[in-house]
């Protein structure tokens, strides 16, 4: 399932907004590209889900976390998302990439997928999706983006 995300946020990042993508030819799409057709159906629900989220007034999320305060994470939620991508969540936090809000709505999202442990590699996509996906993140996704451009480039800064 991750997959078909993946390579529909990478197909369609480009459109405009304002341009509708019929789901019945997203999905033929998928079909002849070798996309189990189970996997295209969680896929596109996976990415309504996330859309849904950032639908919300801004009033209505989540309230910013105090300086002092800290994310205790479930067994669940260790289970999926290890050490290190705790870490690098926590990384983007301080860095002001993540806020309260995005940083839920990573964890929700990845605890949505059919995946025993998320990688590092794949919660960066994650975290790239959730941020193109929220209207109020376009300065952080483009600072997400461009560091880890520069980190494949092997540009270190």
């Amino acid at each position: 399932m991750f997959e078909v995300i993946i390579y529909l946020f990478e197909s369609y990042m480009q459109i405009e907004e304002t341009m509708e993508v019929d789901a019945k030819e997203i999905t033929d799409e998928l079909l002849e590209e070798g996309f189990q057709r189970s996997d295209i159906s969680k896929a596109l629900a996976w990415l309504d889900h996330l859309a849904n989220l950032h639908e919300q007034d801004v009033e209505s999320r989540v309230q910013p976390a105090k300086h002092t305060s800290h994310r205790i994470y479930s067994h669940l939620e260790q289970q999926r998302l290890n050490s290190a991508c705790q870490g690098y969540i926590s990384y983007l936090e301080h860095a002001d990439i993540l806020d309260s809000y995005t940083r839920e709505t990573v964890i929700d999202c990845a605890m949505l997928l059919e995946m025993n442990e998320l990688v590092l590699h794949d919660l960066k996509w994650l975290i790239l999706m959730v941020l193109y996906n929220d209207p109020s993140s376009e300065d952080q996704f483009l600072q997400l983006e461009s560091m880890l451009m520069d980190f494949e480039d092997g540009l270190i800064h």
